[in-house]
């Protein structure tokens, strides 16, 4: 009988903790919400065309460059980037906040040239101008 106490606050501390941890992963979603503008690239050169678009049905927006685009955000630090019928990418994440971005390509894959290869790519630094 002395045990109940126990049990009971380890189950209560348990259920905090749980319900802390899903509104992190909700806030990590809404956080790549957004229109992305690149303000800075490793090598120096950045276009002003170089933004991103990411909406909350899993659409991206990446021009210049063309097609249908879809990401995925995978917790805690990892973002796929799809062109359907192209290929995909994958960053590395260094930072995600309110208003910057920093990410760094990974791995590439090519689907028309069976291409799939680790690349340790230039950092990427980006600027929110929207939260739509």
């Amino acid at each position: 009988m002395k045990q109940i106490p126990f049990y009971f606050t380890m189950l209560t501390l348990l259920l905090i903790w749980s319900c802390d941890n899903k509104q992190q992963s909700v806030s990590i979603d809404n956080l790549i919400v957004g229109k992305w503008e690149m303000v800075e690239y490793g090598s120096g050169y950045v276009n002003a065309l170089d933004t991103l678009g990411f909406y909350k049905n899993g659409k991206a927006d990446c021009p210049p460059e063309t097609g249908k685009f879809t990401y995925r955000l995978i917790k805690p630090d990892s973002l796929i980037i799809y062109n359907k019928g192209f290929g995909e990418q994958h960053y590395k994440i260094l930072k995600l906040s309110n208003d910057s971005l920093i990410k760094q390509i990974r791995r590439q894959r090519i689907y028309t040239d069976s291409i799939d290869e680790p690349i340790i790519g230039e950092i990427e630094k980006y600027i929110k101008v929207t939260d739509k």
